[in-house]
C-alpha cells in the first residue's frame, strides 16, 4: 500500500475575505476528483489567489509555471503571504530556484523550455511511425531505413506522415507514456524534472496556460507521465485570462490535451460588477491614410490586377475559363448517325452546359464568367450569358480562379513546374501564399501600409487631446501600444520608420499633446521630449539608483536617447512615474507592456498594434482595468485605432477594418445603442449608425464618409459610464445569444407591403361585395333559381376570399404591425431549423421585444430563451443571413409574391413594374431543396406571400444582380451575446 503522501500546503491559511465569484469557484470545483481543473478569469480577478487556494485545498507540494519574471514574483510574494507570517518559515516554504524545489515551487515557462531537437513532436512522430512499421513485420532498420529513403525520395510525403502522427500525438500528450516523452527532452529538461518528482511535486499549476506552446506542453506533459509512473494522481489547475483560438490547431489540441474542457469562466462584466475591476468602455478612432501612403496603394492594386489577368489573356488560362463554364454533359441518348444534325444543336449543348456550370458551382461560374467576359469579350460564351455577368472580375474571385487553375491545372503537370514557381512569386509580391491548399493571404503591403500608417500617431495624438481635454493632466495616465520598435515597409520605403519609435516623435511634436510628459521604453531605446530632461532624468535616476543622462537624438531634434539604463528595471520604473504622475503618457511595445505589466493608475489605452487574437486582445486591454487607490472612481478608456481606406479609393481591401472586427469579438463592454446591456463583440464600440456606415465605407455607397463611422468626438463622460456599470448591483452571471434588429418605427417590414395590402385588400372587398350584392338580387328572383344563385355566390366568394384575406391580412400586418411579422419570421426560421434536425432542442417559441431607441427608431430582440446556448447561435446565425445583405445564396424569396393563383394575380396586376423585395434563405435551411420549399410554404401560411427561387443557372444571373441591389432588409440585424 502506497505511504500517505505529505499534504505540506493544507496548513496554508488566508485571512482576508474572498470575492464572491472567487468562493463559488472554490465551491463549485473539486480538486480530488482526479480531472484537470479548468479556470478562465480577466486579469485582476485574483486568479494567482484562487490558484494558491486550490493547491493548497489539496495539500501536495506545487509547481507554478508562469510566462514571466514578474508574475513569477507575484506567486512567490503570496505564496509567502499564505505559509507563514514568519518570514524564515515561509521563505523556506516557498522557492523559485529550479534546482532547490520546495512545498511551492515558482518556475517560469522558460526554465522548461529545453528541448533535444527544434520539432520535438517531429522526433515523436518519427519514432511512432517506425513502431507501426515494425509491428507490420519490419525489423527496426529496415523500418528506420524506409522511412530514411522515403523523406530522400518523397519529401512531402514523409511531412505529411509526420504532420499527421504529430497531430495525433498533441491530441493525446496526457496519455503518451514517460519515458516517450522524456526522450524528446534534453538532459537538462529531464534533470529538472527528476528533482521535482523527487521532491514530492503532485499539484501543477500553469498560469496563463494560453502559453503552452509545443515544447511546454510536451514538457508539462512529460512531468505529469513522470508523476502517475511513480504511483501518484497529479492535479493540473489551469489559469488563464482567455482560450487560445482553436484557428491555431497544435496549440489547441496542446492545450484540451492537457487541461480538458473549461470548469468555470469568470466574465470580466461579474469582476467590474463586484468593484474589483474599473469600469471602462471601448472606443474606436477611425483615421484615413495619408495622400501619399493612397497613391502608393492604388498602385500597388492596379499592379496585382494586370499581373492576375494577364493568366487568364489568353493559352491555358483562357481554356481554363472555358472548361468551368462549358462542362462535360451527361452522355445523350444514341441517335441516327446519318440524320442531320437538328437545328440549333449546338446553341442548345452550350446553354446546358452554362447552366450545369453555375448549378454545380455558382460563385466560381460567376468569377469565370466575369473574367471571361474582361479578357474575351467576343468568346461565344459571353454573348449567352446576361449583361449583367459582363463586367470585371473583383479581386477575390480572380484570386479564387488563379488558385483553382493552379491547383487544377498547373501543379498536376511536371512540365509546368516554373508556371507554378512564376505564379507563387507573383502572389508573394502582392501579400499572398499559394500552397497546395490554395491561396492564402499574409501580410501584404495593403495590410502593412494601413497597420503602420502614419496616420494612426496622429490619431494616438488626437485621443490624447479629447482625454486630456475630460480628466486634465494630473489624472491622464495613457498607455500607448505598438507592435513593433521600428518597422519599416519592404515594398517601396514609404513608410520609413514605423513603429514605437515614430509614434513617440509625432506626440513629442504635435501640437495637440504639448505639455504631456512622455517616456519611450523599448527593449532597445529609452527616449523622452528633451523640454522634459530636466524633470525626468533626475525621476529616472531616483527609480533607477544610478546616474542616467541624455544625448540628443540622431533622427529628431526634439528627442533625447536616454543613456546608462540597463536591465529590465525601466520597465517598473516606469510604471512608478506614470502611477505618480510624473509622466502622463507611456509609448511602447506590446511585449514589453502587455500581458503581466502592472500600473493600477493606467485609465486610457491607446492600442495602435495588430493583434487581434483573443488572447491578446484581452491581456492587452486588461492593462487598464486594475483598480486605482489614487482615483476610487477611476473608469478606463480603452481606444483602437484602425485606418480605413475612404470610398473614392478604388481598393476593395480593407484589412484594418477586418482586424477592428476581430479585436472586438471576444470583448465584452457596453452595449453602444443600449447600456442598460453588456454585450460581447463590436456592438460595444460602435453604435448601430456607426457600424452600418463602416459597413458603407467598405462597400464604397456614395454619400458616405469616414467621419460618420468616427466616434472621437462623441465619447461619453466617464461618469456616466461609471453609472451604466451599476457597480454593486446584483447579476445571474449568465450569457444570452439573440438577434437585434434595428429600424425606423415607421418604415413597413419590406418596402413593397403598402402596395400589396392596398391592392389585395381592394379585391377581398370585392370578392365578399360582389357575392353579397348576388346574393340580395337572387331574393328577387324565383325561389329555386334564387336559392342556387345564392349558395354558388356564396361557395364563390368564400373560395376567393378565403385566401385573399389570409393574404391581406399578412401582407397589411408587415405594413402596420412590425413587431408581430418579425415574431412570425422568427417561428419559422426556428421550426425549420428544428425540422431539419439544425438544432438539438425540440422546445421554445421565439420571443420578440420591442424597445424605444429614439423618436424615430426602435430596436426588436429576438431570442429563444430556453434554448441551449449552441442552438441560440445557430438561431441568431440563421436570422443574421435572413435580415443581411444577399451574397451569393442557393434560394431567395421574392416578397409579396406567390401563393394561391388568386393572390399571384391580384399582385401581378397591381404591381407589375414595381420595386421587388428579396431575402435570403438561410444556408442551414438551404442545404436541400424540399427544405426550403417547406420553407416557403410556412412562410406564405404565416408571413406573407413569397415566391422561392433557387440561383442556380445563368439565367438568375440577372434575378441575383437585383436581388444584391434590393435585398438588403430595411432591419439592421446582428448577432448579440449578452451577459447578465
Amino acid at each position: 500500500m502506497t505511504p500517505e503522501t505529505p499534504r505540506p500546503l493544507s496548513a496554508w491559511r488566508f485571512d482576508g475575505t474572498l470575492r464572491a465569484y472567487q468562493a463559488d469557484a472554490l465551491a463549485r470545483v473539486d480538486v480530488d476528483a482526479g480531472s484537470p481543473v479548468h479556470l478562465v478569469a480577466p486579469p485582476g480577478s485574483g486568479k494567482t489567489l484562487l490558484g494558491l487556494l486550490l493547491a493548497a485545498r489539496r495539500g501536495r507540494r506545487t509547481v507554478v509555471f508562469a510566462p514571466t519574471t514578474a508574475i513569477r514574483a507575484q506567486w512567490v510574494d503570496a505564496a509567502r503571504g499564505l505559509a507563514s507570517s514568519d518570514a524564515a518559515v515561509s521563505d523556506a516554504a516557498v522557492s523559485d530556484d529550479p534546482s532547490a524545489p520546495a512545498d511551492l515551487t515558482a518556475l517560469t515557462y522558460q526554465a522548461i523550455s529545453v528541448q533535444d531537437a527544434t520539432s520535438p513532436f517531429a522526433a515523436l512522430a518519427h519514432r511512432r511511425w517506425e513502431t507501426q512499421l515494425e509491428a507490420d513485420d519490419r525489423t527496426p532498420e529496415a523500418a528506420a531505413e524506409w522511412l530514411r529513403a522515403l523523406a530522400e525520395s518523397n519529401p512531402a510525403a514523409y511531412r505529411r506522415g509526420i504532420r499527421s502522427r504529430s497531430r495525433s500525438i498533441r491530441r493525446s500528450l496526457a496519455r503518451e507514456d514517460a519515458d516517450v516523452l522524456a526522450s524528446a527532452l534534453h538532459p537538462n529538461a529531464r534533470a529538472l524534472l527528476d528533482r521535482l518528482v523527487e521532491a514530492g511535486v503532485e499539484t501543477v499549476v500553469l498560469d496563463e496556460c494560453h502559453h503552452l506552446l509545443d515544447h511546454w506542453a510536451l514538457v508539462v506533459a512529460a512531468l505529469l507521465a513522470r508523476i502517475r509512473a511513480g504511483g501518484r494522481e497529479p492535479l493540473v489547475i489551469g489559469l488563464t485570462a482567455t482560450l487560445p483560438s482553436p484557428d491555431d490547431a497544435d496549440e489547441y489540441d496542446n492545450y484540451v490535451s492537457l487541461l480538458g474542457e473549461v470548469d468555470l469562466e469568470v466574465p470580466v462584466p461579474a469582476v467590474v460588477r463586484e468593484g474589483d475591476l474599473a469600469p471602462y468602455r471601448d472606443l474606436v478612432h477611425v483615421v484615413e491614410p495619408t495622400p501619399e501612403e493612397q497613391l502608393f496603394l492604388s498602385a500597388h492594386a492596379e499592379a496585382l490586377q494586370v499581373s492576375l489577368r494577364t493568366t487568364f489573356a489568353g493559352g491555358p488560362g483562357r481554356a481554363f475559363l472555358l472548361d468551368v463554364l462549358q462542362p462535360p454533359l451527361a452522355a445523350p441518348a444514341p441517335t441516327d448517325p446519318l440524320a442531320p444534325p437538328a437545328p440549333g444543336a449546338v446553341p442548345d449543348a452550350l446553354d446546358r452546359r452554362l447552366a450545369a456550370a453555375f448549378a454545380d458551382d455558382f460563385p466560381a461560374a460567376e468569377a469565370a464568367a466575369a473574367m471571361l467576359s474582361l479578357v474575351a469579350p467576343d468568346d461565344p460564351v459571353i454573348a449567352r450569358l446576361p449583361a449583367v455577368a459582363r463586367r470585371p472580375p473583383t479581386t477575390d474571385e480572380t484570386l479564387r480562379l488563379l488558385g483553382r487553375y493552379a491547383l487544377d491545372r498547373v501543379l498536376p503537370d511536371p512540365e509546368r513546374a516554373d508556371e507554378w514557381r512564376r505564379i507563387r512569386r507573383v502572389l508573394a509580391d502582392f501579400g499572398y501564399a499559394l500552397t497546395d491548399r490554395g491561396i492564402r493571404r499574409t501580410r501584404d503591403p495593403i495590410d502593412t501600409v494601413l497597420a503602420s500608417s502614419s496616420a494612426k500617431d496622429r490619431g494616438a495624438c488626437d485621443i490624447l487631446a479629447i482625454e486630456r481635454g475630460e480628466v486634465g493632466d494630473d489624472r491622464l495616465r495613457a498607455l500607448v501600444v505598438t507592435d513593433f520598435v521600428r518597422h519599416g515597409n519592404v515594398h517601396g520605403g514609404l513608410l520609413g520608420g514605423a513603429g514605437a519609435v515614430r509614434t513617440f516623435s509625432v506626440l513629442v511634436t504635435d501640437a495637440a499633446t504639448s505639455g504631456l510628459r512622455a517616456l519611450l521604453v523599448t527593449s532597445s531605446t529609452v527616449r523622452i521630449a528633451a523640454r522634459d530632461a530636466s524633470t525626468l532624468l533626475p525621476a529616472l535616476s531616483a527609480e533607477l539608483g544610478v546616474e542616467v543622462s541624455a544625448e540628443a537624438s540622431d533622427d529628431d531634434a526634439q528627442v533625447a536617447v536616454v543613456r546608462g539604463i540597463g536591465g529590465s528595471g525601466i520597465v517598473g520604473a516606469a510604471s512608478r512615474l506614470l502611477d505618480r504622475g510624473v509622466i502622463h503618457v507611456v509609448v511602447g511595445t506590446r511585449g514589453l507592456f502587455g500581458e503581466g505589466w502592472d500600473c493600477p493608475a493606467v485609465n486610457t489605452l491607446i492600442d495602435l498594434s495588430m493583434v487581434a487574437t483573443a488572447a491578446a486582445t484581452q491581456q492587452l486591454r486588461g492593462r487598464t482595468l486594475r483598480l486605482d487607490p489614487d482615483w476610487p472612481e477611476k473608469v478606463a478608456h480603452n481606444w483602437t485605432v484602425t485606418a480605413v481606406l475612404p470610398p473614392s479609393v478604388g481598393l476593395e481591401a480593407q484589412p484594418d477594418a477586418a482586424r477592428l472586427r476581430r479585436k472586438h469579438a471576444r470583448l465584452w463592454g457596453l452595449d453602444a445603442d443600449d447600456t442598460t446591456q453588456i454585450v460581447r463583440g463590436l456592438g460595444a464600440a460602435l453604435d448601430v449608425a456607426r457600424r452600418r456606415a463602416l459597413s458603407d465605407v467598405i462597400a464604397k455607397v456614395p454619400g458616405v464618409a469616414l467621419a460618420d463611422v468616427d466616434g472621437l468626438r462623441s465619447v461619453p463622460p466617464r461618469a456616466q459610464t461609471r453609472l451604466e456599470w451599476r457597480v454593486g448591483e446584483p447579476y445571474d452571471d449568465r450569457e444570452e445569444v439573440s438577434t437585434v434588429l434595428e429600424r425606423d418605427r415607421a418604415t413597413p417590414v419590406f418596402r413593397t407591403t403598402v402596395g400589396a395590402a392596398r391592392s389585395l385588400g381592394a379585391v377581398f372587398a370585392g370578392t365578399l361585395a360582389v357575392p353579397a350584392l348576388l346574393v340580395v338580387a337572387a331574393f328577387l328572383l324565383p325561389s329555386a333559381v334564387g336559392t342556387v344563385i345564392a349558395l354558388a355566390a356564396t361557395a364563390t366568394g368564400v373560395w376567393l376570399a378565403v385566401p385573399l384575406g389570409r393574404a391581406w391580412a399578412n401582407v397589411r400586418r408587415q405594413a402596420v404591425d412590425a413587431v408581430e411579422s418579425h415574431r412570425r419570421m422568427a417561428e419559422v426560421v426556428w421550426e425549420s431549423l428544428v425540422t431539419t434536425d439544425r438544432v438539438a432542442s425540440v422546445s421554445g417559441t421565439p420571443v420578440v421585444t420591442g424597445t424605444g431607441v429614439d423618436a424615430r427608431r426602435v430596436r426588436l430582440d429576438v431570442r429563444i430563451p430556453p434554448a441551449a446556448p449552441e442552438d441560440q447561435r445557430t438561431f441568431a446565425a440563421a436570422l443574421d443571413e435572413l435580415y443581411g445583405p444577399i451574397r451569393s445564396p442557393r434560394f431567395v424569396f421574392e416578397i409579396d409574391r406567390g401563393g394561391p393563383w388568386i393572390v399571384r394575380a391580384v399582385l401581378d396586376r397591381a404591381s407589375p413594374t414595381t420595386a421587388r423585395d428579396f431575402l435570403p434563405v438561410p444556408s442551414r435551411i438551404a442545404r436541400r431543396r424540399e427544405d426550403a420549399v417547406r420553407f416557403a410554404g410556412e412562410w406564405r401560411r404565416r408571413v406573407g406571400p413569397v415566391v422561392l427561387h433557387e440561383l442556380t443557372s445563368a439565367e438568375n444571373l440577372p434575378l441575383l444582380s437585383e436581388a444584391r441591389r434590393r435585398g438588403r432588409s430595411p432591419a439592421a440585424a446582428r448577432s448579440m451575446v449578452r451577459w447578465r
